[in-house]
């Protein structure tokens, strides 16, 4: 082995060392004999080409951490588990080992499942006599029986249990240890966070909102035509003369590695898209921007800067706000962005509209704000499986974070008879929020969705289901049929991609959407938008 070869070894188990220690939770797995970590150089033979941790990973002051310094020859077992897992894949050159237990076991056969790979168990106890006497026979026995239960191929991860007076282990295994210690601190975090308590992260649910929110609107007044209801977006009030008011209010928060400028366009975007949903052309705003004390004044400039500039794009006016530096804010946030316009009482549209017989229209595709904003927050994860292109893909899609243009194309179309952003629960919990309001059946078919390969791509690479997630931007549409192609075609126009995903019924029983696969769901708001786990561990991990 040349000396360039040893100082790229140490550099990559090092780093993946360094890894490993900076993960709390890694503590929850580690097993009484404590881990090893280990990486062979490409055309190893023996343990002592093959580098660990001499003296392993422990624990100290309740954190990870490697008792030695990585050598050649610090492992026996684990370097001839990976050794002779080289004789049948050259590629898997690392490894590492974990507790086993029944708990962590069901657990994980779970996991491996929704990360697609290969899991194995071998039982010792049932390893042949005759292997087990002869000296050097069992760890060939142990990775073709892994292999066996793998159905003939080389597992990610298999279970070594039974072995008379030795700790039942996990092996996870990898073509290089900084790939392998990322995989593993995945699993201890996850594993550890589905051991937590559920704590709800966005919305408040269903129940909560019918039964304690709506009893508690203060005054009833009859000028109001349209009062808060669970997936309607604005409210509606009769102000005279044939006219109404249509008004609504959202919280906007800063995406970390976004530039300030986004935070303003997401500011008017996001709140305006609450009005033209119902049909009518933004008018009028005011906000309330919270700030840190120690905010920058070019920070500042920047986000007023933004907000002025987009309003003016959409021809919206300012009328009204708040602004301030307050202790108790991280960043800067916008309390409530409140957005307003007048229109004749016979030109808005509500998610209550939709009429059994229509059709229903899905713009741009499912999960377009999780996408976007995981692509820029995320974005060293996905460069280590995935295409700078692609993710830059993902990336431009946080400008498509709304549905302004795409509502007013099609209410000027005609035929619409009610539209709805969706936003958090995903589109499945958007269509059921149209076919609640309106008290409608909908069958919606997954196979006839836009789906962006860049969608694609982020929600596998952090499992996440594209129906359920945050999507902002994902205008859903239901209309008259006559109008349902001319709708489609007039958004293609302004390079908005759009399909017709299913169709609105007078049965209220059949409310579902048949997946890719052929398993169909039942239309419901998601108790929690996968958005927001994953969203939270990359700002942990920042």
């Amino acid at each position: 082995m040349k000396n360039e070869e040893a100082a790229l070894l140490y550099g990559k188990i090092l780093e993946a060392i360094e890894y490993i220690e900076n993960c709390r939770e890694f503590t929850s797995i580690l097993p009484e004999v404590r881990t090893n970590l280990v990486y062979a150089s490409s055309n190893a033979k023996t343990p002592d080409e093959v580098v660990g941790i001499d003296g392993r990973v422990t624990v100290l002051n309740y954190m990870p951490y490697a008792v030695g310094k990585p050598r050649f020859g610090a492992s026996s077992h684990m370097a001839r588990l990976i050794l002779e897992l080289m004789k049948v894949d050259p590629s898997i050159r690392a490894g590492i080992n974990f507790v086993s237990t029944p708990d962590l076991e069901h657990w994980l056969k779970k996991y491996c499942v929704q990360k697609g790979w290969k899991y194995s168990s071998i039982d010792r106890s049932k390893e042949p006599k005759k292997v087990n006497e002869k000296e050097g026979a069992s760890m060939p026995w142990k990775i073709k029986e892994a292999i066996r239960a793998a159905h003939g191929e080389v597992p990610k991860i298999f279970n070594e249990v039974g072995a008379v007076g030795k700790e039942d282990l996990f092996v996870l295994v990898g073509k290089n240890p900084i790939d392998v210690a990322t995989e593993a601190c995945d699993i201890a975090r996850t594993y550890v966070q589905s051991k937590r308590p559920f704590s709800k992260v966005g919305k408040i649910d269903l129940t909560t909102f019918t039964s304690f929110l709506l009893h508690r609107l203060g005054k009833k007044d009859n000028t109001v035509i349209v009062p808060p209801l669970t997936g309607v977006d604005a409210a509606v009030i009769d102000i005279g003369n044939d006219n109404v008011l249509i008004i609504a209010e959202d919280p906007i928060f800063s995406i970390p590695k976004q530039p300030l400028e986004m935070f303003g366009w997401y500011t008017v975007h996001i709140g305006a898209s609450d009005i033209a949903v119902m049909g009518v052309k933004p008018r009028y705003m005011t906000y309330s921007l919270l700030m840190p004390p120690e905010t920058d004044d070019e920070d500042f400039r920047t986000i007023i800067d933004s907000i002025h500039s987009t309003a003016l794009e959409l021809d919206i006016s300012i009328v009204g706000g708040h602004t301030g530096y307050y202790p108790g804010f991280a960043t800067p946030t916008i309390g409530g962005v409140t957005v307003f316009s007048i229109a004749k009482r016979n030109e808005y549209v509500t998610p209550a509209g939709a009429q059994p017989g229509d059709d229903v229209i899905l713009t741009k595709g499912p999960a377009i704000e999780t996408v976007g904003i995981l692509a820029v927050l995320r974005e060293k994860e996905l460069q280590k499986g995935y295409p700078q292109k692609l993710i830059d893909k993902g990336k431009a899609l946080c400008k498509q974070m709304t549905v302004i243009q795409d509502a007013m194309i099609a209410i000027e179309t005609g035929g619409v008879t009610a539209m709805h952003d969706a936003t958090e629960g995903g589109v499945i919990g958007g269509f059921f929020e149209i076919a609640n309001a309106s008290n409608v059946g909908m069958e919606i078919d997954e196979s006839l969705f836009i789906l962006p390969e860049e969608v694609s791509m982020v929600c596998d690479a952090f499992h996440i289901d594209p129906v359920v997630a945050i999507a902002e931007g994902s205008l859903l549409i239901t209309a008259n049929p006559a109008y349902s192609n001319k709708i489609i075609k007039n958004l293609k126009k302004k390079q908005i991609n759009a399909s017709i995903v299913g169709t609105v019924t007078a049965d209220i029983k059949k409310r579902y959407l048949k997946r890719r696969n052929g398993k169909v769901l039942s239309l419901e708001i998601p108790e929690q938008d996968p958005f927001w786990p994953i969203f939270f561990e990359g700002i942990r991990n920042q």
